[in-house]
């Protein structure tokens, strides 16, 4: 298939599943609008020509004529939740914070929810968009639940004070499994491949300033712009790469 196909196809299954339609269901889908795209090149029509100059509207509609289960639903935004919290403890455990503060117990996972509602939107808002277009809508929008998150820590180093500790080691267990646990939880989402990408952009950085001995606030939101960064640049434009490079 040409890019603007892969796109296509790509842009289609992450807006049908923010919209909570049966995973079923988007497979089947796309199945088929793989094959009709495949023989509609070989007549030299392109996607617009077979889906409509506007892939967005078709989306809407077609989801009219799907299953949309609340379970399902319930299921992406537990797993979301789960996913954004677990990379939170991880990247926390990485700084060698093994104790939290009632503001962290209450804000981050408030933070948490900024987070899924953010990302969910963005990722609906920045389907069937250009690559820089796609880019500025999910860095405009994934700016909310980031200051959010710098305002906790900003009022915990101000204000808080730790109740809750853990042992080094209970630590290192814990996260290791929370990290093989985001692995699975996005494997079935954006693929294997992705999934791993995906854990070195957001502790990569964290993870080498921590191993080089570059502590401070500064070094801290340098490694926190750093990951962010790359998950914007990631999400943009993933979409661009041929769905059996992404499934791994």
């Amino acid at each position: 298939m040409t890019k603007e196909s892969e796109k296509f196809i790509q842009d289609m299954r992450i807006y049908l599943i923010t919209k909570g339609v049966d995973e079923e269901e988007i497979d089947s889908f796309l199945m088929e609008a793989e094959e009709h795209l495949v023989e509609g090149e070989k007549d030299g029509k392109t996607a617009k020509d077979i889906f409509g100059k506007s892939p967005k509207a078709y989306a809407k509609e077609l989801i009219d004529s799907m299953d949309q289960s609340p379970l399902d639903n319930r299921k992406l935004i537990a797993r979301l939740i789960a996913g954004v919290f677990g990379i939170f403890l991880v990247s926390q455990f990485i700084d060698g914070n093994t104790s939290f503060s009632l503001i962290e117990i209450i804000g981050y996972p408030i933070s948490t929810v900024v987070w899924l509602v953010a990302l969910i939107g963005a990722l609906r808002m920045s389907s069937f968009q250009t690559g820089v277009k796609s880019f500025l809508i999910i860095y405009g929008i994934i700016m909310v639940p980031m200051l959010f998150t710098v305002g906790v820590t900003i009022f915990h180093l101000e204000y808080g004070r730790d109740i809750l500790f853990l042992s080094q080691p209970v630590a290192l267990t814990v996260g290791g499994i929370i990290i093989i646990g985001l692995i699975a939880n996005f494997n079935s989402l954006i693929g294997l491949l992705s999934s791993l990408v995906l854990m070195l952009i957001l502790f990569g950085a964290q993870l080498l300033f921590s191993l080089l001995h570059l502590e401070g606030f500064a070094w801290e939101m340098g490694a926190y712009v750093i990951s962010v960064v790359g998950l914007i640049v990631m999400m943009s434009f993933r979409k661009q790469i041929p769905k059996t490079i992404i499934k791994g």
